[in-house]
């Protein structure tokens, strides 16, 4: 029989995120780093930066509570929030 190697119950991530101002429009970007491997990435919207994440065993290809776009709603003057 062929064991699975072991993974830690357990990964933490650090994530910064910031808004860039440009001439088009604003935009929101982050950084995100696993700290157990050091492995980051860069993104520029909430599902890239779930699926780095996803890529460590964590929420596992489960479907969020709600629906794929993480809840989102409209806010007040077109704004999305999470």
């Amino acid at each position: 029989m062929i064991k699975e190697p072991l993974r830690s119950p357990n990964s933490t991530f650090i994530v910064r995120f910031w808004r860039e101002w440009s001439a088009a429009a604003p935009r929101w970007r982050g950084h995100i780093v696993h700290v157990q491997s050091n492995a980051k990435a860069t993104f520029m919207d909430i599902e890239s930066m779930v699926e780095f994440v996803r890529r460590f065993g964590v929420m596992e290809s489960r479907a969020y509570p709600g629906n794929a776009t993480l809840n989102r709603k409209a806010g007040k003057g077109g704004n999305n929030e999470y």
